[in-house]
């Protein structure tokens, strides 16, 4: 579950990152994983700093940098003084490669049949047919909501007729301090390593040029993404402009460097 909430709180961060100035954001937030009848888990704190087109992501036991510059992700695990770093594609392949072996163990001779006819190739990073993605829209409802300060307005994603996402979007201009084709290139690269009904939702929003022009001239505060496994609530509680130092973005000396799944594992050992 820690895996899974993880990476719901890592996709929303991206996709809420707040950027404007030079200066850089700051930012708190709260977290809740939806459960499918409804069930709302414990909410999860975070904090998020932004500047110079890199974001920190600041949960309760791991800490996640994306470097928008040089394509690269850190996850460090404060508690273990343990790191982790790779580019975007190395982040997906290891991802990939661990669900792939999670399957054959857990599915037996027909995931491992599917498995034996990789052996051998080299890897090759997933890839999305736009062509096949499912028809999304994205609709103004009217509704305004304050968050965090800020008058903001609330918007329906649908995919293939249903509702996957609620969004409230605030007027703040972030393109002076994000580079939205390269933030949308990461988003992309990571949802094309997704499986399930949930992959084609993302991955067709992510190659949405109506979303791509929303969120280039505004902010989003709060999101409520919709799925058969349940749903994910993320909510800004506050939001300030201010400067954030280079130290905020970078592996603390004294830090091992481990493999991706060790900083996973520790994470959930700590």
């Amino acid at each position: 579950m820690k895996h899974t909430l993880h990476h719901a709180i890592l996709l929303a961060a991206m996709i809420a990152a707040p950027v404007a100035a030079q200066a850089g954001w700051t930012s708190t937030w709260t977290n809740t994983a939806i459960k499918p009848k409804g069930e709302r888990a414990e909410p999860q704190n975070t904090s998020m700093a932004v500047s110079g087109n890199r974001v920190r992501l600041e949960q309760p036991e791991v800490i996640t940098v994306i470097d928008y510059n040089s394509g690269r992700i850190t996850m460090m695990n404060p508690a273990k003084e343990s790191f982790w770093t790779g580019t975007v594609d190395e982040y997906v392949r290891d991802v990939t490669t661990k669900r792939d072996e999670k399957m054959k163990n857990s599915y037996g001779a027909a995931a491992a049949a599917k498995m034996k006819r990789k052996e051998g190739k080299p890897y090759e990073p997933p890839k999305v047919d736009v062509a096949k993605l499912p028809p999304l829209s994205i609709t103004n409802t009217g509704l305004t909501e304050k968050i965090a300060g800020y008058d903001a307005q609330k918007y329906h994603i649908q995919v293939d007729g249903e509702l996957f996402q609620e969004i409230w979007v605030a007027p703040i201009d972030v393109s002076r301090d994000l580079n939205f084709d390269k933030y949308l290139a990461v988003q992309r690269k990571m949802g094309a390593a997704k499986m399930g009904k949930s992959a084609g939702a993302y991955n067709a929003l992510y190659a949405n040029e109506e979303y791509k022009n929303l969120l280039a001239k505004s902010y989003v505060v709060k999101v409520v993404t919709h799925h058969m496994g349940g749903g994910f609530e993320r909510t800004a509680t506050s939001l300030r402009e201010g400067d954030v130092p280079d130290s905020q973005f970078a592996v603390p000396e004294q830090y091992r460097r481990v493999r991706l799944f060790d900083v996973m594992a520790e994470q959930q050992g700590s």
